[in-house]
């Protein structure tokens, strides 16, 4: 026979899960805005591409040696410049990346919502499971078909 649970024992499990809740929030704002952050702190290269090499990192390789973009060619330039509200230049870059700095911003703004008020904002990042994969990969990949077709429409691809 198990004694039943008087209010007053109820509370702290409340109050951690607010507490949890609190902390997930954060978990997720935090590195949303560093993503923003750093976007912002860059300087777009007017190329559309070649940007990230501020951060240290090396010129695509894909590029360099066959002259055609990898599937994130451009995307740090275009996240940059979606940070600016240059969606045209953005899009130009990387039709994701407007996208990407928009799921940022609403994934921050959800996390401190929910890191402030305790309330569990952050449920449906949840429902959508592993369509997260496919989202992210799908749009990654669609940016890239887009950018293949418009640079070899325009004959900037392949680089000569």
């Amino acid at each position: 026979m198990s004694v039943p649970c008087s209010p007053t024992c109820a509370r702290p499990a409340v109050a951690n899960q607010a507490h949890s809740r609190r902390l997930l929030g954060l978990a997720v704002a935090v590195p949303a805005l560093a993503v923003l952050g750093a976007a912002l702190s860059l300087t777009p290269r007017p190329s559309g591409r070649g940007t990230h090499q501020e951060l240290g990192m090396p010129a695509c390789s894909l590029l360099a040696n066959s002259g055609w973009p990898c599937p994130t060619c451009g995307m740090t330039t275009s996240l940059s410049e979606a940070v600016r509200g240059r969606l045209g230049r953005a899009f130009r870059a990387h039709p994701f990346g407007p996208v990407l700095a928009g799921a940022m911003a609403l994934l921050a703004l959800s996390g401190l919502a929910q890191a402030a008020s305790g309330r569990a904002l952050l449920a449906w990042v949840g429902c959508l499971g592993w369509w997260w994969g496919v989202i992210l990969g799908g749009g990654l990949l669609a940016g890239w078909g887009w950018k293949l077709l418009a640079g070899c429409l325009s004959g900037e691809y392949p680089l000569r």
